[in-house]
């Protein structure tokens, strides 16, 4: 998709740069991922550590962040599964993080329970893309959200989906799983939320706008409103298919520093082998393509709770987003959708990304602002 799988680099134009990526990520993995932080007190207790199919390996306080943040490490038999012959790596089950960051004076016996953003993450990410001071900023951007935001590992190259096919180390990541069928369970057992599709909404930026608008079309029942930052709207372009096809050579599987230097997490083949690997055979494709999702009528309860942003309207900077946004606008103006469609000039950046998860809260939260964010006038109609 353009720039979406990197959430800011066109992978397929920029191969000499990615050469020298997968060198600098070899070495770092060589030093060792950092130390995990000790618990920290001031975190609530978890009533339920293992629910939802979840075992729960560490609950801590997120490094560098007040005891508002904190990181649950699980094992789950959804990352990853065997597949197509005896895996390469054992175990087959790798610890994975989620990143939770509480509401100011959180309290497990509130009154009022707490609705929940599932934030999703870009592609070449991972669980910390969101918090970090050069990238998401949440801790500041959304200081005042009175919700819990949870933002979940998703894999670097993972697409938000359960992947068809297997990687060429005979293994596969079922992300989709993971994160619909596992996780929100967990998140209600342990923490005071809303329980229920009117408290719960789902975000992402690049890769995760494609996995936000996938889970959002796919599990209508579970949110009631959703947001896409420069996301990923349509799997058939060339483009597209070239991000992603990419993606399977740099990263495959591989998540955090898991199979950064392991070629058995990559995917060998054509364009259409890789693309079916992540997402089943072609003609399945639009039960998960955003725009057919749209035609098909599937957004039709997030009326008034639907909002996109992408920038590249001037004809300059991220402008494969800004037509593919545009298409699954048209598509939603089509079906009677009402949602809020914010487009102008831009890049594929963080620097427009930050405003436009501010926006898109006080949009769901019932306080729209009359104009879009990055100085982009009123919403498109």
């Amino acid at each position: 998709m353009g720039r979406i799988s990197m959430a800011g680099s066109a992978l397929s134009r920029r191969r000499p740069f990615v050469l020298a990526l997968a060198l600098l990520s070899w070495l770092l993995l060589l030093a060792g991922p950092p130390a995990a932080p000790a618990h920290a007190a001031g975190l609530p207790a978890l009533p339920q550590p293992n629910a939802g199919g979840l075992t729960l390996a560490q609950w801590s306080a997120s490094s560098g962040f007040a005891e508002r943040m904190g990181d649950a490490t699980f094992t789950t038999p959804a990352v990853f599964t065997a597949r197509g012959g005896t895996p390469s790596i054992n175990p087959v089950q790798v610890p994975v993080k989620v990143r939770i960051f509480l509401p100011e004076g959180y309290r497990a016996d509130a009154a009022v329970p707490y609705p929940v953003l599932y934030l999703l993450h870009g592609g070449a990410g991972d669980y910390e893309q969101w918090s970090k001071s050069d990238a998401g900023q949440v801790s500041t951007a959304l200081a005042s959200f009175k919700g819990i935001v949870v933002m979940p590992e998703g894999g670097k190259a993972g697409w938000y989906s359960d992947w068809a096919g297997r990687t060429d180390g005979n293994f596969a990541p079922q992300w989709e799983t993971f994160h619909i069928k596992q996780l929100v369970p967990w998140i209600d057992a342990n923490f005071r939320t809303e329980k229920a599709r009117s408290g719960r909404y789902v975000a992402g930026v690049s890769m995760g706008g494609l996995g936000a608008l996938r889970y959002a079309g796919r599990f209508p029942e579970l949110f009631s409103a959703v947001g896409a930052f420069s996301g990923g709207t349509d799997l058939y372009p060339a483009a597209a298919q070239q991000t992603i096809n990419d993606s399977m050579w740099f990263y495959g599987a591989a998540f955090s520093w898991n199979g950064l230097a392991d070629g058995k997490f990559r995917v060998t083949g054509d364009t259409l082998y890789r693309m079916e690997t992540v997402f089943g055979p072609r003609s399945g494709w639009p039960a998960v393509n955003p725009v057919n999702l749209a035609l098909d009528g599937k957004y039709g309860t997030y009326q008034g709770k639907f909002a996109m942003y992408a920038g590249g309207a001037d004809g300059t900077g991220e402008t494969d987003i800004h037509t593919w946004n545009r298409a699954l606008h048209d598509n939603l103006v089509t079906g009677q959708v009402t949602h809020r469609y914010c487009s102008g000039a831009g890049t594929h950046d963080w620097k427009f990304w930050v405003s436009e998860v501010k926006d898109f809260v006080a949009y769901v939260s019932g306080t729209p602002v009359a104009t879009c964010p990055n100085g982009w006038g009123a919403p498109v109609s």
